[in-house]
């Protein structure tokens, strides 16, 4: 799937390599935006993504990126920048990105980066059909899916252990629709363990009663139903859990659950519905 996904502020620049990459046969799209370009991903799979990494302001660039490995964790994405300095160079890494490229860069350079990366990801597919090349890829990725677990998010050896086991049984379970496994391992493991701190968070704090105590002072609530919450909140199953206490009790956006749990932003909506009826059955026995 020869397709790229091109995003700058500067049109001139969107319009110039859109326009390069379709003179060699490379289906591509542009975007100008933060918005735009994570809408884009949203709808259409884009196994290459060049991102200019100021996007109006760095911070955009950024949480592009966040938007990117949450959205579309297997895309291979690209960085354009004429500034980066090297701590700027190994944040961009944390985030995935897979080469950052200086401004201002040559049109065949990008080319041959963006025809490479396809490459790559037709040579993960090829050789995991029909099951061939697991056992390499497991033991090649393990370390580095642990590394993320432990280092990046500061899950204990055990977690780490668990969230990539359940990364590779997720991907056993779909990895012919899989285009770049590696990627979308990375992508799964960082997912999983957002979802892991949330849960880590949500069961200190609900073992402490001034967080309830705080929120019967704020918001002038009944002590009895407050306690009543609480309590039936340490009935329910995780997810559940974890998204009354962000949603009902943080506050917290449905953007902002989404980047915390890793669940696609569109779900969240109808996932709190129910989670709330299932705090409603509790309360109600």
């Amino acid at each position: 799937m020869n397709r790229v996904l091109v995003v700058d502020d500067e049109e001139l620049i969107v319009d110039g390599l859109t326009m390069l990459f379709e003179a060699e046969s490379l289906e591509s799209a542009g975007a100008n935006d933060r918005q735009s370009a994570a809408a884009m991903v949203a709808r259409t799979f884009y196994p290459v993504i060049i991102a200019d990494l100021r996007l109006h302001t760095t911070e955009d660039g950024l949480d592009l990126l966040d938007d990117i490995r949450r959205i579309s964790p297997t895309s291979r994405v690209v960085t354009l920048s004429a500034y980066a300095t090297p701590e700027m160079q190994k944040e961009v890494l944390r985030r995935g990105v897979v080469a950052i490229v200086q401004k201002p860069a040559s049109g065949a350079d990008l080319v041959a980066i963006v025809q490479e990366l396809l490459a790559e990801i037709e040579r993960e597919a090829d050789q995991l059909k029909d099951g061939e090349g697991l056992e390499t890829l497991y033991a090649g990725a393990r370390r580095v899916l642990h590394g993320i677990a432990l280092k990046r998010y500061g899950l204990s050896p055990d977690e780490a252990e668990d969230v990539v086991q359940e990364a590779w049984l997720l991907f056993l379970e779909k990895r012919h629709g899989i285009r770049s496994a590696r990627s979308w391992l990375a992508g799964t493991v960082a997912n999983l363990c957002k979802r892991q701190v949330g849960r880590n968070r949500i069961d200190r704090e609900l073992t402490i009663d001034d967080v309830f105590d705080e929120l019967i002072e704020e918001r002038e609530l009944d002590r009895e139903s407050v306690i009543a919450v609480r309590q039936a909140l340490g009935q329910v199953d995780d997810r559940c859990r974890l998204l009354c206490t962000l949603i009902a009790v943080e506050g917290r956006s449905y953007d902002e659950v989404s980047a915390a749990t890793g669940l696609p932003l569109g779900s969240i909506g109808p996932l709190y519905i129910r989670a709330k009826q299932k705090l409603r059955n509790v309360l109600s026995n």
